[in-house]
Protein backbone atom coordinates (compact mmCIF):
# COMPACT_ATOMS: atom_id res chain seq x y z
CA UNK A 1 0.00 0.00 0.00
CA UNK A 2 3.05 2.37 -1.13
CA UNK A 3 0.19 5.53 -0.99
CA UNK A 4 -1.66 5.62 1.52
CA UNK A 5 -0.84 7.83 4.79
CA UNK A 6 0.59 6.09 8.28
CA UNK A 7 -1.30 4.04 10.46
CA UNK A 8 -0.57 4.36 14.16
CA UNK A 9 -2.57 1.82 16.26
CA UNK A 10 -3.06 2.77 19.76
CA UNK A 11 -4.30 -0.43 22.63
CA UNK A 12 -4.44 0.16 26.08
CA UNK A 13 -3.81 -3.20 27.69
CA UNK A 14 -4.72 -4.48 31.03
CA UNK A 15 -4.62 -8.42 32.03
CA UNK A 16 -5.32 -9.27 28.50
CA UNK A 17 -3.59 -12.65 27.83
CA UNK A 18 -6.16 -14.88 27.06
CA UNK A 19 -6.39 -12.96 23.81
CA UNK A 20 -4.18 -10.28 22.83
CA UNK A 21 -1.69 -12.10 20.70
CA UNK A 22 -4.75 -12.90 18.58
CA UNK A 23 -5.82 -9.31 18.06
CA UNK A 24 -2.21 -8.45 17.52
CA UNK A 25 -2.02 -11.05 14.67
CA UNK A 26 -5.08 -9.55 13.42
CA UNK A 27 -3.85 -5.76 13.54
CA UNK A 28 -0.48 -6.51 12.42
CA UNK A 29 -1.91 -8.50 9.53
CA UNK A 30 -3.95 -5.04 8.36
CA UNK A 31 -0.69 -2.54 8.50
CA UNK A 32 1.82 -1.64 5.75
CA UNK A 33 5.54 -1.69 7.14
CA UNK A 34 5.57 1.85 8.18
CA UNK A 35 3.17 1.74 10.33
CA UNK A 36 3.10 1.11 13.93
CA UNK A 37 0.83 -0.59 17.15
CA UNK A 38 1.84 1.13 20.46
CA UNK A 39 0.66 -0.89 23.13
CA UNK A 40 0.40 0.28 26.80
CA UNK A 41 0.37 -2.24 29.62
CA UNK A 42 -1.51 -0.27 32.19
CA UNK A 43 0.04 -2.72 35.28
CA UNK A 44 -0.95 -6.54 34.16
CA UNK A 45 -0.25 -8.96 36.66
CA UNK A 46 -1.85 -12.02 34.73
CA UNK A 47 1.15 -12.47 31.87
CA UNK A 48 0.18 -10.00 29.67
CA UNK A 49 3.88 -8.09 30.43
CA UNK A 50 5.52 -11.00 29.43
CA UNK A 51 3.38 -11.71 26.32
CA UNK A 52 4.53 -7.53 24.95
CA UNK A 53 7.82 -8.15 26.51
CA UNK A 54 8.38 -11.27 23.61
CA UNK A 55 6.81 -9.53 20.70
CA UNK A 56 9.46 -9.83 17.55
CA UNK A 57 8.34 -6.87 15.24
CA UNK A 58 9.72 -3.70 14.28
CA UNK A 59 5.77 -2.29 14.01
CA UNK A 60 5.16 -2.73 17.67
CA UNK A 61 5.80 -0.34 20.40
CA UNK A 62 5.49 -1.52 24.04
CA UNK A 63 5.27 1.26 27.25
CA UNK A 64 4.96 -0.55 30.79
CA UNK A 65 3.27 2.28 33.52
CA UNK A 66 4.77 1.87 36.50
CA UNK A 67 1.40 2.90 38.13
CA UNK A 68 -1.76 1.87 36.75
CA UNK A 69 -3.79 5.04 35.20
CA UNK A 70 -7.00 3.62 34.27
CA UNK A 71 -8.41 2.73 31.10
CA UNK A 72 -8.91 6.42 29.78
CA UNK A 73 -5.77 7.57 30.62
CA UNK A 74 -4.14 5.06 29.45
CA UNK A 75 -5.50 5.34 26.34
CA UNK A 76 -4.38 8.88 25.92
CA UNK A 77 -0.62 7.55 26.73
CA UNK A 78 -0.75 5.95 23.81
CA UNK A 79 -2.23 8.68 22.27
CA UNK A 80 0.42 11.25 22.78
CA UNK A 81 2.88 8.31 21.96
CA UNK A 82 1.73 7.74 18.16
CA UNK A 83 2.99 9.64 15.22
CA UNK A 84 0.81 8.35 12.20
CA UNK A 85 -1.38 10.36 9.80
CA UNK A 86 -3.99 8.52 10.88
CA UNK A 87 -4.68 6.71 14.32
CA UNK A 88 -6.94 3.68 15.23
CA UNK A 89 -8.35 2.92 18.38
CA UNK A 90 -7.57 -0.60 19.88
CA UNK A 91 -9.06 -2.97 22.46
CA UNK A 92 -6.87 -5.82 23.57
CA UNK A 93 -9.64 -8.57 23.08
CA UNK A 94 -11.27 -8.21 19.87
CA UNK A 95 -10.50 -9.23 16.72
CA UNK A 96 -9.99 -7.15 13.64
CA UNK A 97 -11.69 -7.93 10.20
CA UNK A 98 -9.78 -8.13 7.10
CA UNK A 99 -9.89 -4.72 4.78
CA UNK A 100 -10.61 -2.73 8.27
CA UNK A 101 -7.81 -0.44 7.17
CA UNK A 102 -8.95 0.14 3.38
CA UNK A 103 -12.71 0.68 4.64
CA UNK A 104 -11.68 3.28 7.39
CA UNK A 105 -9.43 5.03 5.42
CA UNK A 106 -11.83 5.45 2.55
CA UNK A 107 -13.98 6.95 5.02
CA UNK A 108 -11.72 9.49 5.81
CA UNK A 109 -11.01 11.09 2.27
CA UNK A 110 -13.32 13.84 2.95
CA UNK A 111 -13.43 13.57 6.58
CA UNK A 112 -11.65 13.80 10.28
CA UNK A 113 -13.41 10.84 11.58
CA UNK A 114 -14.67 7.41 10.11
CA UNK A 115 -17.18 5.55 12.50
CA UNK A 116 -18.17 2.05 11.18
CA UNK A 117 -19.79 -0.63 13.23
CA UNK A 118 -19.37 -3.86 15.34
CA UNK A 119 -19.48 -7.55 14.66
CA UNK A 120 -20.35 -9.09 18.49
CA UNK A 121 -19.25 -12.51 19.25
CA UNK A 122 -19.14 -14.71 22.09
CA UNK A 123 -21.77 -13.52 24.28
CA UNK A 124 -25.57 -12.27 23.82
CA UNK A 125 -25.20 -8.42 23.06
CA UNK A 126 -26.97 -5.63 25.64
CA UNK A 127 -28.79 -2.63 24.91
CA UNK A 128 -25.31 -0.55 24.23
CA UNK A 129 -24.35 -3.40 22.04
CA UNK A 130 -27.35 -3.30 19.64
CA UNK A 131 -27.07 -0.01 18.97
CA UNK A 132 -25.43 0.46 15.36
CA UNK A 133 -24.66 3.67 13.49
CA UNK A 134 -25.84 4.52 9.83
CA UNK A 135 -24.04 6.26 6.87
CA UNK A 136 -26.83 8.58 7.11
CA UNK A 137 -25.78 10.01 9.92
CA UNK A 138 -22.70 11.65 8.44
CA UNK A 139 -24.61 15.13 7.81
CA UNK A 140 -26.33 15.01 10.88
CA UNK A 141 -24.02 16.49 13.21
CA UNK A 142 -26.37 18.88 15.63
CA UNK A 143 -28.60 15.26 16.04
CA UNK A 144 -25.03 13.04 16.20
CA UNK A 145 -24.42 15.50 19.12
CA UNK A 146 -27.85 15.35 20.92
CA UNK A 147 -27.43 11.76 20.82
CA UNK A 148 -24.32 11.58 22.33
CA UNK A 149 -25.70 13.68 25.32
CA UNK A 150 -29.04 12.05 25.76
CA UNK A 151 -26.74 8.03 25.41
CA UNK A 152 -29.16 7.18 22.16
CA UNK A 153 -26.26 7.43 19.64
CA UNK A 154 -23.21 5.09 20.65
CA UNK A 155 -19.90 5.14 18.97
CA UNK A 156 -17.06 2.44 19.45
CA UNK A 157 -13.98 3.55 19.40
CA UNK A 158 -12.28 0.20 18.82
CA UNK A 159 -14.87 0.63 15.24
CA UNK A 160 -12.97 4.09 14.01
CA UNK A 161 -10.71 5.81 12.44
CA UNK A 162 -9.72 9.30 12.71
CA UNK A 163 -6.89 12.38 11.65
CA UNK A 164 -4.23 13.55 12.77
CA UNK A 165 -5.40 17.42 12.71
CA UNK A 166 -9.00 15.83 15.18
CA UNK A 167 -6.19 14.32 17.47
CA UNK A 168 -4.23 17.83 17.41
CA UNK A 169 -7.74 19.10 18.95
CA UNK A 170 -8.75 16.19 20.80
CA UNK A 171 -5.35 15.93 23.15
CA UNK A 172 -5.26 15.70 25.96
CA UNK A 173 -8.55 14.49 27.25
CA UNK A 174 -10.64 17.19 28.94
CA UNK A 175 -9.91 17.09 33.22
CA UNK A 176 -13.30 16.11 33.67
CA UNK A 177 -13.39 12.83 31.52
CA UNK A 178 -13.51 9.81 33.60
CA UNK A 179 -15.23 7.46 31.08
CA UNK A 180 -15.92 7.18 27.47
CA UNK A 181 -12.87 8.76 25.65
CA UNK A 182 -14.09 7.61 22.02
CA UNK A 183 -17.40 9.63 22.38
CA UNK A 184 -15.59 12.56 23.32
CA UNK A 185 -13.65 11.65 19.93
CA UNK A 186 -17.21 11.35 18.26
CA UNK A 187 -18.32 14.40 19.35
CA UNK A 188 -15.20 16.99 18.66
CA UNK A 189 -15.72 15.13 14.88
CA UNK A 190 -19.19 16.27 14.85
CA UNK A 191 -18.25 19.46 16.30
CA UNK A 192 -15.75 19.77 13.37
CA UNK A 193 -18.83 19.09 11.12
CA UNK A 194 -16.25 16.61 9.90
CA UNK A 195 -17.24 12.69 10.31
CA UNK A 196 -18.16 9.60 7.81
CA UNK A 197 -20.57 6.75 9.33
CA UNK A 198 -20.36 3.53 7.62
CA UNK A 199 -22.21 0.51 7.60
CA UNK A 200 -19.85 -1.97 7.47
CA UNK A 201 -18.58 -3.77 10.66
CA UNK A 202 -14.71 -3.25 10.37
CA UNK A 203 -13.98 -5.28 13.71
CA UNK A 204 -15.65 -8.43 15.77
CA UNK A 205 -15.53 -7.14 19.38
CA UNK A 206 -15.38 -10.25 21.73
CA UNK A 207 -18.67 -10.50 24.26
CA UNK A 208 -17.54 -10.92 27.78
CA UNK A 209 -18.58 -10.05 31.56
CA UNK A 210 -15.90 -7.27 31.99
CA UNK A 211 -17.10 -5.19 28.92
CA UNK A 212 -20.98 -6.19 29.17
CA UNK A 213 -21.58 -3.94 32.05
CA UNK A 214 -23.58 -2.33 32.19
CA UNK A 215 -25.77 -5.16 30.32
CA UNK A 216 -29.15 -2.43 30.01
CA UNK A 217 -29.49 1.38 30.46
CA UNK A 218 -27.61 2.46 33.62
CA UNK A 219 -29.86 4.49 36.08
CA UNK A 220 -30.92 7.81 35.88
CA UNK A 221 -28.27 9.03 38.51
CA UNK A 222 -24.93 7.44 36.86
CA UNK A 223 -26.41 8.63 33.44
CA UNK A 224 -27.36 12.27 34.46
CA UNK A 225 -23.44 12.68 36.12
CA UNK A 226 -22.47 11.11 32.41
CA UNK A 227 -24.53 13.56 30.58
CA UNK A 228 -22.83 16.44 33.17
CA UNK A 229 -19.57 15.40 32.09
CA UNK A 230 -20.53 15.04 27.82
CA UNK A 231 -21.95 18.66 28.18
CA UNK A 232 -18.68 20.05 29.77
CA UNK A 233 -16.67 17.78 27.39
CA UNK A 234 -19.03 19.52 24.69
CA UNK A 235 -17.77 22.97 25.67
CA UNK A 236 -14.63 22.24 25.75
CA UNK A 237 -15.12 20.46 22.11
CA UNK A 238 -16.24 23.75 20.67
CA UNK A 239 -13.33 26.00 22.20
CA UNK A 240 -11.07 23.98 20.80
CA UNK A 241 -12.14 24.20 17.51
CA UNK A 242 -12.86 27.59 17.42
CA UNK A 243 -8.87 28.01 18.89
CA UNK A 244 -7.97 25.91 15.97
CA UNK A 245 -9.67 27.15 13.20
CA UNK A 246 -8.61 30.73 14.19
CA UNK A 247 -4.82 29.45 14.53
CA UNK A 248 -4.88 28.13 10.54
CA UNK A 249 -5.67 31.94 9.61
CA UNK A 250 -2.09 33.35 7.51
CA UNK A 251 0.53 35.25 9.67
CA UNK A 252 1.69 38.50 7.65
CA UNK A 253 5.26 37.57 7.76
CA UNK A 254 7.03 40.36 5.72
CA UNK A 255 8.42 38.59 3.49
CA UNK A 256 10.62 36.12 5.65
CA UNK A 257 12.34 34.13 3.48
CA UNK A 258 12.47 30.92 6.01
CA UNK A 259 11.27 30.28 9.65
CA UNK A 260 13.66 30.71 12.53
CA UNK A 261 14.29 28.62 15.47
CA UNK A 262 14.33 31.05 18.06
CA UNK A 263 14.06 35.01 19.44
CA UNK A 264 13.98 36.68 22.60
CA UNK A 265 12.13 39.42 23.51
CA UNK A 266 13.32 41.82 25.91
CA UNK A 267 11.75 44.37 28.41
CA UNK A 268 13.60 47.45 29.79
CA UNK A 269 13.00 50.19 31.33
CA UNK A 270 15.13 53.07 32.31
CA UNK A 271 18.01 50.71 30.72
CA UNK A 272 21.44 51.20 31.79
CA UNK A 273 24.89 50.86 29.99
CA UNK A 274 24.60 47.05 30.69
CA UNK A 275 22.42 46.33 28.71
CA UNK A 276 24.38 45.77 25.61
CA UNK A 277 26.19 43.25 27.19
CA UNK A 278 23.20 41.50 28.05
CA UNK A 279 21.82 41.65 24.58
CA UNK A 280 24.89 40.67 23.47
CA UNK A 281 25.43 37.50 25.22
CA UNK A 282 21.28 36.96 24.09
CA UNK A 283 22.78 36.70 20.54
CA UNK A 284 24.78 34.31 20.82
CA UNK A 285 22.52 31.66 22.11
CA UNK A 286 19.33 32.91 20.15
CA UNK A 287 18.62 33.42 16.55
CA UNK A 288 17.13 37.15 16.98
CA UNK A 289 16.11 39.92 19.69
CA UNK A 290 13.91 42.21 20.00
CA UNK A 291 14.22 45.15 23.02
CA UNK A 292 11.20 46.87 23.67
CA UNK A 293 11.78 50.25 25.37
CA UNK A 294 8.41 50.25 28.01
CA UNK A 295 8.27 54.53 27.99
CA UNK A 296 11.22 55.37 29.81
CA UNK A 297 11.49 58.51 31.07
CA UNK A 298 15.01 58.90 30.79
CA UNK A 299 17.19 59.98 27.74
CA UNK A 300 18.60 56.29 27.07
CA UNK A 301 18.99 57.10 23.67
CA UNK A 302 22.28 56.25 23.90
CA UNK A 303 21.59 52.93 25.16
CA UNK A 304 19.20 51.26 22.98
CA UNK A 305 21.62 52.75 19.56
CA UNK A 306 24.40 50.43 21.36
CA UNK A 307 21.44 47.56 21.36
CA UNK A 308 20.61 48.64 17.49
CA UNK A 309 24.24 48.25 17.13
CA UNK A 310 24.74 44.50 17.75
CA UNK A 311 21.70 43.87 15.32
CA UNK A 312 18.86 43.64 18.07
CA UNK A 313 15.53 45.62 16.85
CA UNK A 314 14.58 48.42 18.99
CA UNK A 315 10.95 48.90 19.67
CA UNK A 316 9.97 52.39 21.61
CA UNK A 317 6.97 52.81 23.22
CA UNK A 318 5.68 56.39 23.41
CA UNK A 319 4.37 56.01 27.37
CA UNK A 320 4.40 53.53 30.10
CA UNK A 321 2.38 50.83 28.80
CA UNK A 322 2.60 47.95 31.55
CA UNK A 323 4.69 44.66 30.90
CA UNK A 324 2.07 42.57 29.36
CA UNK A 325 1.63 45.71 26.48
CA UNK A 326 5.75 46.04 25.84
CA UNK A 327 6.23 41.65 25.73
CA UNK A 328 3.36 41.81 23.30
CA UNK A 329 4.68 44.53 21.04
CA UNK A 330 8.12 42.44 21.43
CA UNK A 331 6.66 38.87 20.62
CA UNK A 332 4.39 40.33 17.38
CA UNK A 333 7.03 42.10 16.20
CA UNK A 334 9.26 38.44 16.35
CA UNK A 335 6.77 36.96 14.73
CA UNK A 336 6.16 39.55 11.70
CA UNK A 337 9.81 39.19 10.92
CA UNK A 338 11.25 36.08 11.65
CA UNK A 339 8.08 33.83 12.01
CA UNK A 340 10.49 31.83 14.77
CA UNK A 341 9.18 28.59 16.17
CA UNK A 342 10.07 29.63 19.61
CA UNK A 343 10.24 33.23 21.76
CA UNK A 344 12.26 33.71 24.86
CA UNK A 345 10.80 36.74 27.26
CA UNK A 346 13.42 38.56 29.30
CA UNK A 347 13.70 40.90 31.90
CA UNK A 348 16.61 43.78 31.49
CA UNK A 349 18.18 42.42 34.57
CA UNK A 350 17.75 38.78 34.22
CA UNK A 351 20.90 36.70 32.67
CA UNK A 352 21.28 33.26 30.99
CA UNK A 353 23.67 30.41 31.81
CA UNK A 354 25.72 28.64 29.29
CA UNK A 355 23.62 26.64 26.90
CA UNK A 356 20.38 27.67 28.55
CA UNK A 357 19.01 27.95 25.28
CA UNK A 358 20.44 24.21 23.70
CA UNK A 359 19.48 22.75 26.99
CA UNK A 360 15.46 24.12 27.38
CA UNK A 361 14.93 22.41 23.28
CA UNK A 362 16.81 19.62 24.05
CA UNK A 363 14.25 19.33 26.93
CA UNK A 364 10.93 19.46 24.61
CA UNK A 365 12.12 16.07 23.18
CA UNK A 366 12.40 14.40 26.62
CA UNK A 367 9.15 15.85 28.24
CA UNK A 368 7.30 12.69 27.75
CA UNK A 369 4.38 14.02 25.11
CA UNK A 370 4.51 14.89 21.34
CA UNK A 371 6.87 17.89 21.48
CA UNK A 372 3.83 19.96 19.63
CA UNK A 373 1.87 19.45 23.41
CA UNK A 374 4.61 21.37 25.23
CA UNK A 375 3.56 25.16 25.06
CA UNK A 376 6.77 26.64 27.12
CA UNK A 377 10.04 25.55 28.84
CA UNK A 378 10.68 26.87 32.09
CA UNK A 379 14.55 27.00 34.06
CA UNK A 380 14.71 24.41 36.59
CA UNK A 381 15.89 26.71 39.18
CA UNK A 382 17.05 30.70 39.49
CA UNK A 383 20.22 31.49 40.90
CA UNK A 384 21.08 27.80 41.60
CA UNK A 385 17.32 27.10 43.96
CA UNK A 386 15.43 24.50 42.37
CA UNK A 387 11.97 26.31 41.62
CA UNK A 388 8.67 24.87 43.45
CA UNK A 389 6.79 21.91 41.24
CA UNK A 390 3.28 21.04 40.53
CA UNK A 391 2.28 17.74 39.61
CA UNK A 392 0.17 17.47 35.87
CA UNK A 393 -1.12 13.79 35.55
CA UNK A 394 1.63 11.91 35.62
CA UNK A 395 4.49 15.03 35.05
CA UNK A 396 6.09 17.36 37.11
CA UNK A 397 5.71 21.31 36.14
CA UNK A 398 7.26 24.17 37.94
CA UNK A 399 4.24 25.44 39.80
CA UNK A 400 4.61 29.08 38.11
CA UNK A 401 7.11 29.77 36.44
CA UNK A 402 7.90 33.61 35.67
CA UNK A 403 8.11 34.97 31.98
CA UNK A 404 11.70 36.21 32.60
CA UNK A 405 13.75 33.24 30.87
CA UNK A 406 11.15 31.02 29.75
CA UNK A 407 10.74 29.55 26.03
CA UNK A 408 6.98 29.84 24.58
CA UNK A 409 5.88 27.82 21.64
CA UNK A 410 5.36 30.57 19.38
CA UNK A 411 1.76 28.89 18.15
CA UNK A 412 0.61 29.19 21.48
CA UNK A 413 0.28 32.73 21.27
CA UNK A 414 -1.91 31.87 18.08
CA UNK A 415 -4.21 29.30 20.57
CA UNK A 416 -4.58 30.97 23.98
CA UNK A 417 -4.05 34.43 23.24
CA UNK A 418 -1.36 36.75 24.29
CA UNK A 419 -0.37 38.41 27.63
CA UNK A 420 -3.27 39.76 29.28
CA UNK A 421 -2.73 43.70 29.40
CA UNK A 422 -5.53 44.58 31.77
CA UNK A 423 -3.18 42.75 34.33
CA UNK A 424 -0.52 45.46 33.31
CA UNK A 425 2.38 44.03 35.74
CA UNK A 426 2.32 41.60 38.40
CA UNK A 427 0.73 37.95 37.59
CA UNK A 428 0.76 38.41 33.58
CA UNK A 429 3.01 35.52 33.40
CA UNK A 430 0.49 33.19 36.28
CA UNK A 431 -2.33 33.92 34.14
CA UNK A 432 -0.53 32.91 30.58
CA UNK A 433 0.76 30.13 32.20
CA UNK A 434 -2.76 29.01 33.34
CA UNK A 435 -4.15 29.42 30.09
CA UNK A 436 -1.79 27.36 28.45
CA UNK A 437 -2.67 24.27 31.08
CA UNK A 438 -6.52 24.89 30.47
CA UNK A 439 -5.72 24.62 26.60
CA UNK A 440 -3.78 21.24 27.00
CA UNK A 441 -0.24 21.98 27.28
CA UNK A 442 2.60 20.91 28.60
CA UNK A 443 4.94 23.29 30.31
CA UNK A 444 8.19 21.27 30.74
CA UNK A 445 10.72 21.70 32.74
CA UNK A 446 14.23 22.25 31.49
CA UNK A 447 16.64 19.83 32.80
CA UNK A 448 20.22 21.86 33.83
CA UNK A 449 18.55 25.19 33.36
CA UNK A 450 19.26 27.85 35.52
CA UNK A 451 18.65 31.70 34.61
CA UNK A 452 20.64 34.15 36.87
CA UNK A 453 17.95 36.36 37.99
CA UNK A 454 17.88 39.04 39.99
CA UNK A 455 15.95 39.29 43.39
CA UNK A 456 15.47 43.35 43.75
CA UNK A 457 16.60 45.36 47.07
CA UNK A 458 16.16 43.86 50.46
CA UNK A 459 17.12 44.18 54.29
CA UNK A 460 17.85 42.14 57.11
CA UNK A 461 14.77 40.72 58.51
CA UNK A 462 14.84 41.78 61.95
CA UNK A 463 12.97 40.11 65.02
CA UNK A 464 13.38 42.35 67.89
CA UNK A 465 15.87 44.28 66.74
CA UNK A 466 18.34 41.42 66.29
CA UNK A 467 18.95 39.96 62.69
CA UNK A 468 16.74 36.28 61.81
CA UNK A 469 18.64 33.32 60.69
CA UNK A 470 18.03 29.81 59.93
CA UNK A 471 20.51 28.18 61.35
CA UNK A 472 23.69 29.83 60.11
CA UNK A 473 21.74 31.57 57.54
CA UNK A 474 21.08 34.99 57.16
CA UNK A 475 17.44 35.77 56.56
CA UNK A 476 16.36 39.12 54.09
CA UNK A 477 12.61 40.57 53.01
CA UNK A 478 12.82 41.60 49.77
CA UNK A 479 11.14 44.82 49.07
CA UNK A 480 8.68 45.44 46.64
CA UNK A 481 6.90 49.29 46.26
CA UNK A 482 3.51 49.49 47.51
CA UNK A 483 2.40 49.90 44.46
CA UNK A 484 3.54 46.81 43.19
CA UNK A 485 1.56 45.52 46.29
CA UNK A 486 -1.64 46.93 45.00
CA UNK A 487 -0.77 44.85 41.56
CA UNK A 488 0.29 42.07 43.09
CA UNK A 489 -2.92 41.74 45.11
CA UNK A 490 -5.54 42.81 42.99
CA UNK A 491 -4.27 40.27 40.23
CA UNK A 492 -3.81 37.25 42.02
CA UNK A 493 -7.18 37.53 43.22
CA UNK A 494 -8.54 38.16 39.75
CA UNK A 495 -6.51 34.92 38.44
CA UNK A 496 -7.79 32.62 41.44
CA UNK A 497 -11.55 33.86 40.59
CA UNK A 498 -10.57 33.12 36.90
CA UNK A 499 -9.12 29.49 37.75
CA UNK A 500 -10.63 28.22 40.75
CA UNK A 501 -12.87 25.50 38.87
CA UNK A 502 -10.13 24.52 36.56
CA UNK A 503 -7.16 24.31 38.31
CA UNK A 504 -8.31 24.70 42.24
CA UNK A 505 -4.90 23.13 43.45
CA UNK A 506 -2.56 25.46 41.63
CA UNK A 507 -4.87 28.44 42.39
CA UNK A 508 -4.52 27.79 46.65
CA UNK A 509 -0.56 27.43 46.21
CA UNK A 510 -0.85 30.70 44.67
CA UNK A 511 -2.36 32.23 47.03
CA UNK A 512 -0.99 31.03 49.56
CA UNK A 513 2.29 32.08 48.39
CA UNK A 514 1.11 35.67 48.45
CA UNK A 515 -0.47 35.48 51.53
CA UNK A 516 2.91 34.11 53.57
CA UNK A 517 4.87 36.83 51.20
CA UNK A 518 1.99 39.49 52.49
CA UNK A 519 2.60 38.36 55.94
CA UNK A 520 6.33 38.85 55.92
CA UNK A 521 5.96 41.96 54.22
CA UNK A 522 3.80 43.44 56.97
CA UNK A 523 5.82 42.25 59.73
CA UNK A 524 9.36 42.53 58.85
CA UNK A 525 9.11 44.76 55.58
CA UNK A 526 9.35 48.56 54.98
CA UNK A 527 6.65 51.09 54.52
CA UNK A 528 4.31 48.44 56.25
CA UNK A 529 1.50 51.12 56.62
CA UNK A 530 1.35 51.99 53.06
CA UNK A 531 1.56 47.96 51.89
CA UNK A 532 -1.15 47.80 54.02
CA UNK A 533 -3.37 50.38 52.24
CA UNK A 534 -1.83 49.03 49.08
CA UNK A 535 -3.28 45.68 49.70
CA UNK A 536 -7.06 46.70 50.22
CA UNK A 537 -7.40 48.90 47.44
CA UNK A 538 -5.90 46.06 45.02
CA UNK A 539 -8.82 43.56 46.95
CA UNK A 540 -11.42 46.48 46.78
CA UNK A 541 -10.48 47.27 43.10
CA UNK A 542 -10.88 43.01 42.13
CA UNK A 543 -14.35 43.34 43.83
CA UNK A 544 -15.50 46.16 41.83
CA UNK A 545 -14.01 44.01 38.32
CA UNK A 546 -11.17 47.05 38.17
CA UNK A 547 -8.08 46.39 36.24
CA UNK A 548 -5.82 48.03 34.06
CA UNK A 549 -3.32 51.03 35.36
CA UNK A 550 -3.18 52.01 38.95
CA UNK A 551 -5.57 54.85 39.37
CA UNK A 552 -3.73 58.32 40.35
CA UNK A 553 -5.43 58.91 43.05
CA UNK A 554 -4.60 55.18 44.65
CA UNK A 555 -1.20 56.06 43.28
CA UNK A 556 -0.72 59.04 45.05
CA UNK A 557 -2.12 57.92 48.29
CA UNK A 558 0.70 55.21 48.32
CA UNK A 559 3.21 58.19 48.18
CA UNK A 560 5.02 56.10 45.25
CA UNK A 561 5.26 57.05 41.17
CA UNK A 562 3.27 55.99 38.89
CA UNK A 563 6.04 54.32 36.90
CA UNK A 564 4.38 50.88 36.66
CA UNK A 565 6.10 49.00 34.10
CA UNK A 566 8.96 46.83 35.49
CA UNK A 567 9.76 43.29 34.04
CA UNK A 568 8.16 41.13 37.57
CA UNK A 569 7.23 37.65 37.79
CA UNK A 570 3.91 36.07 39.66
CA UNK A 571 6.69 34.52 42.07
CA UNK A 572 9.52 36.92 41.93
CA UNK A 573 9.93 40.57 41.11
CA UNK A 574 12.49 42.88 40.79
CA UNK A 575 12.03 46.81 40.93
CA UNK A 576 14.20 49.24 38.21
Amino acid sequence: MPSRPSVSVCMAAYNGADHIQEQLDSILAELAPGDEVIVVDDGSTDGTREILASLDDPRVRVVFNEKNLGYVRNFEKALHLSTGDVVMLSDQDDIWIPGRVETLLAGLEHADAAVGNCEHFGGTPGYFQRLRVDPRFSSRHARNLLGILIGYRLHWGSAMAFSRSLLDDALPFPAVMTESHDQWLAMLANVRRSVTYLAANTVRHRLHDDNLTPKKPRSVRKILRARGEFIAELAVAMARTRASSSSLTPRATSGAPHRTETAAVVSAYNPDDTLPTHVESLLSQVDNVVVVDDGSPLDVSTVLAKVETLGATVIRLEQNSGIAAALNAGIRRARQDWDPAWIMTMDQDSRLTADYVSKALASVIEAGVRPEFVGAVSPESHNRKPLPTLPVREHLEILDPMQSGTMYRAEAFDRVGYFDERLFIDCVDSDFNARLRNAGYRIAIGKDVDLIHSLGKSRPMRIFGWDAHLGTKKLFVYEHQPFRVYYITRNILTIAKRYALRQPGWVARRVLMEAESNAVRLVFGPRRLASVIAIARGATDFAAGRLGRIPERTARSLTAPPRTSSPSSGTEGSDL
